[in-house]
C-alpha cells in the first residue's frame, strides 16, 4: 500500500524536468509547443522509487510515460507525493514536464501548536475542494525569510438537523521577513481524516488572517 507524503521543501522547492531545449534555428520554425496542463495532483512512486502514475483530483490514474527520464534524489519507493504538476496528455498516459512540492497541512487542535495562533496577514487567491483535499493558493509579502503555515481545527459541530460544520483556521508566521514583494504559496489540506465523520452536504469553514483582520470562507465538504 502506498503512503501519502509531502515532498520536503527543504530538499525540493521547485523541480524542473528538462525534456529537451528548442533551438531557434530555421529547422524549428514549424515546431509546435505541446499543450500542457498545470494542476494539483498526486504522483506515486513504484518499488524502485520512480514516478509511475499521476493521480488527478478527479480520480483519474494516468501512467507517466517518461518515468525513466526522471531522476530525483531522496524519493521514497511506494509513496504518493502531493504536487503541482505540469504535464502533457499522451496516448496511454502523460508526459511530465515539471512538478512543484505542495505541503500537506493536517489540521490539529490549538494545543498542538505551542507557538500559538500566528496571524501575520496574507491574501487568499483560491480555495477549492479537489478529490480528498481542500486546496489553497495564497499570496504573501516576502523577501527571502522563512514563513511558517499551519491549520488549526477549532471545532467540528453538528446542527439540529444532523449537518456537520468543520471550523478551520489558517495561521501564518512571517517571522522577521521583510514585506518586499508578493509571492505565492500552495497548500493542500487532507480531508481523509474526516471521511468517517463528514459527508456530502456538510460544510468546511476556513478563517484566514488578512490586512483587515480575519476573513471567513466556506466550501462544501
Amino acid at each position: 500500500m502506498k503512503t501519502l507524503k509531502s515532498i520536503s521543501l527543504g530538499v525540493v522547492s521547485l523541480l524542473f524536468l528538462t525534456m529537451g531545449l528548442v533551438s531557434c534555428s530555421n529547422d524549428d520554425e514549424d515546431y509546435v509547443f505541446p499543450s500542457l496542463l498545470s494542476e494539483f495532483a498526486d504522483i506515486s512512486t513504484d518499488a524502485d522509487g520512480r514516478f509511475d502514475y499521476l493521480l488527478t483530483d478527479e480520480g483519474k490514474k494516468l501512467e507517466i510515460v517518461n518515468s525513466t527520464e526522471i531522476e530525483v534524489e531522496g524519493v521514497t519507493p511506494d509513496t504518493v507525493y502531493r504536487t503541482l504538476s505540469r504535464y502533457e496528455l499522451m496516448d496511454g498516459g502523460v508526459r511530465l514536464y515539471s512538478l512543484q512540492a505542495i505541503p500537506l497541512l493536517y489540521p490539529k487542535p490549538q494545543n498542538a501548536f505551542p507557538e500559538g495562533g500566528e496571524t501575520d496577514p496574507l491574501t487568499l487567491q483560491s480555495l477549492w475542494r479537489g478529490g480528498d483535499y481542500l486546496n489553497m493558493i495564497v499570496q504573501v509579502k516576502a523577501q527571502n525569510g522563512k514563513h511558517v503555515f499551519y491549520v488549526v481545527e477549532d471545532s467540528l459541530t453538528t446542527s439540529p438537523t444532523g449537518g456537520r460544520t468543520l471550523f478551520l483556521r489558517l495561521c501564518h508566521d512571517a517571522g522577521d521577513d521583510v514585506q518586499a514583494y508578493t509571492q505565492k504559496a500552495y497548500f493542500s489540506i487532507p480531508l481523509s481524516p474526516y471521511a468517517s465523520s463528514m459527508s456530502s452536504g456538510d460544510v468546511i469553514v476556513m478563517d484566514i488572517p488578512t490586512e483587515t483582520g480575519w476573513q471567513r470562507w466556506t466550501r462544501e465538504f
